[in-house]
């Protein structure tokens, strides 16, 4: 329902405008071409096709961004052996900026009112053309053979050889004013009985002529084929222009025809007279899909074109018609090029106060939970610190071990003001996988991280330490919930040495908007969670090769599909029983890190001791992510 809401909002919106670029550049065209009828008539036919094609382009190319699959490459992880300092610098900003679609978000209720607006109206038009189609075949059910005598004949027979058209029938109604055309295979040129019983031969030659160039031209077909095109453009008062125009266009290229081949200009300009007179007006006609010589409400135009007819040079015509094609062609491209992603957004809803409470809770004792779960982590420090039998010292190494694993498989999710964070804890009811979170968010993300990073430090120059993709669902504490708003988190540093400054820069992951900036002195890590500090770590470079156990990261789904590839650099801390316990990333490509942190929290490392006591190391763990 929402892809199909979204294509339908993309053809309507993008068309609001693209129609009106090509309405303009036929209009320029036409004025050109105003001595020129048969290439008026193609511009205005090209000008309604490329009116409904262009939309139709741009929704489709919209699509692609929600359920494309991306063919990826086999990608290998390998450990990296490449010494680089332990202090790495952050990563610069890319040279090239990416260009993207231009993004335009709109509510999911106001996408459903244009849709349900659009498909009352197109029902309409479509009982419209029903009708039409159904007086269209009782005209055709009233028509009635004649009697053919020798001056009817001779007139059939001289228009049947001007213009080539061997298969047809005249027949003859008294429910029509005026000659007109029906069929496809077998066409009809049906005739009033008052212009048969009258017996002006001129008259008679122009109507027949008339009705045999629309034969010849196949204009019942074509005119249903625009009707048709016509229906899903006809909210747009451009595209009912460019409908008109066809039809009048199209007249007066039969009459240049008539009056090429049949009668003299004079004598059909007197008879097209003779013949309007006998119509309806056209406002009291009923509408019908037949073509005939009464369809253009412009009998003035067409006199005044048969009679002040001038001879123009072919040279000139076809110069004229590349004028007029370039300038056609010139909004064409432009409205391509410059095509909008209108995006849904899900209806946001409030949450109720039960589902407030029940969420600060879970929070609350997942906290408290987590506080407790590292406290015990403390104490069985401070026992295998303090144990002196090997076998008893071996068991609480190996215990401790395995709960630090149990933590770092784990996740919690949870936002305060804001701020999304994630938080390690045991594997319960309220955890949920990090790996599942960021699957998610990246099939609602639009726009790329490179992309979200360009503009983030756009808003707030500096060099990248941190980007990630997160979920906010509260702006803050009792404010309306934002379900669906899915976030680039991009953190920017910026000052000096001496007084570092981080920037914080949620980019929106659907528009590329910025949705929010803040600024605080740099802090690496949150004391609720994090190990509280003894005493200072030594500084151990490069620590790969002391790893006792350094497992692989895993090369994430959305870095495959960006084919993300380089050396990622992880800071670690590393406690005094050879487990890390701090670990960011401080260099490397935005969708390798959080794998690269993921994988060095799971390292371990041979204790390290300073004069026979343990300590804590801090250090650099470098992994290289190759794509094949």
């Amino acid at each position: 329902m929402r892809v199909a809401t979204q294509f339908l909002l993309n053809f309507l919106l993008n068309a609001i405008w693209q129609v009106t670029a090509i309405a303009l550049g036929a209009s320029v065209g036409n004025y050109l071409l105003k001595s020129v009828t048969r290439f008026r008539h193609l511009l205005w036919v090209s000008a309604l096709v490329m009116s409904l094609a262009l939309p139709m382009v741009s929704a489709v190319f919209s699509m692609k961004g929600v359920s494309a699959p991306v063919a990826t490459p086999p990608v290998k992880v390998s450990e990296a052996v490449i010494n680089v300092p332990a202090n790495v610098a952050s990563i610069d900003l890319p040279a090239k900026t990416q260009a993207f679609v231009p993004n335009v978000s709109v509510g999911q209720r106001t996408a459903i009112g244009i849709a349900i607006s659009f498909f009352v109206l197109f029902a309409y038009r479509s009982a419209g053309l029903l009708k039409a189609w159904m007086k269209t075949r009782a005209i055709r059910g009233s028509a009635s053979s004649i009697e053919i005598g020798d001056e009817l004949r001779a007139i059939i027979d001289r228009c049947r050889a001007a213009f080539g058209v061997q298969r047809f029938r005249v027949l003859g109604s008294e429910t029509i004013t005026s000659p007109a055309t029906v069929g496809i295979l077998k066409p009809l040129v049906i005739l009033p009985h008052q212009l048969l019983s009258d017996g002006d031969a001129n008259a008679l030659t122009a109507a027949i002529g008339h009705e045999l160039v629309h034969v010849a031209r196949r204009d019942y077909l074509l005119n249903l084929i625009y009707e048709v095109m016509f229906l899903p453009l006809s909210f747009h008062p451009a595209a009912a222009l460019m409908k008109r125009q066809i039809t009048k266009t199209r007249e007066l290229r039969c009459d240049e025809l008539v009056a090429e081949r049949l009668l003299h200009h004079e004598a059909y300009a007197r008879s097209l007279v003779r013949l309007a007179s006998w119509a309806v007006p056209l406002n009291r006609r009923a509408q019908t899909i037949v073509v005939g010589i009464a369809d253009a409400d412009i009998l003035e135009v067409r006199v005044m074109s048969l009679l002040n007819k001038t001879k123009s040079s072919l040279r000139r015509n076809i110069l004229l018609a590349i004028a007029a094609a370039l300038l056609l062609a010139v909004p064409v491209v432009g409205a391509a090029a410059f095509a909008i992603n209108f995006n849904v957004e899900p209806t946001s809803q409030e949450p109720s106060r039960e589902m407030q409470q029940e969420r600060r809770q879970k929070e609350e004792r997942a906290a408290q939970e987590m506080r407790e779960w590292e406290r015990q982590n403390e104490e069985l420090k401070e026992r295998i610190e303090h144990e002196t039998d090997a076998t008893v010292k071996a068991k609480l190494e190996q215990e401790l071990k395995q709960r630090l694993e149990e933590r770092d498989k784990t996740v919690f999710t949870f936002d305060r003001g804001g701020r999304v964070f994630t938080a390690r804890m045991r594997n319960d009811g309220y955890a949920v996988f990090e790996q599942q979170s960021r699957n998610e968010l990246a099939k609602a993300a639009k726009i790329s991280m490179d992309q979200a990073i360009q503009i983030a430090t756009s808003a707030s120059p500096g060099k990248v330490i941190e980007s990630s993709l997160v979920g906010e669902r509260w702006s803050g504490e009792g404010e309306s919930a934002k379900p669906g708003l899915v976030l680039y988190h991009v953190v920017v540093l910026s000052g000096d040495e001496a007084n570092p400054t981080e920037q914080h820069v949620w980019v929106n992951a659907t528009d590329g908007s910025v949705w929010k900036t803040e600024k605080e002195e740099r802090k690496r890590e949150n004391p609720t969670f994090m190990y509280e500090r003894r005493r200072e770590p030594i500084n151990g470079g490069v620590l790969n090769g002391k790893a006792i156990s350094l497992p692989v990261p895993k090369y994430p789904d959305i870095a495959r599909q960006a084919k993300a590839s380089g050396s990622v650099s992880v800071e670690i801390v590393i406690d005094e029983t050879g487990h890390v316990v701090e670990a960011h990333a401080v260099s490397g490509h935005p969708l390798l890190q959080s794998a690269s942190v993921d994988a060095a929290r799971q390292a371990v490392f041979a204790p390290t001791r300073l004069e026979g006591v343990p300590v804590k190391v801090a250090g650099t763990v470098v992994y290289n992510f190759v794509v094949q």
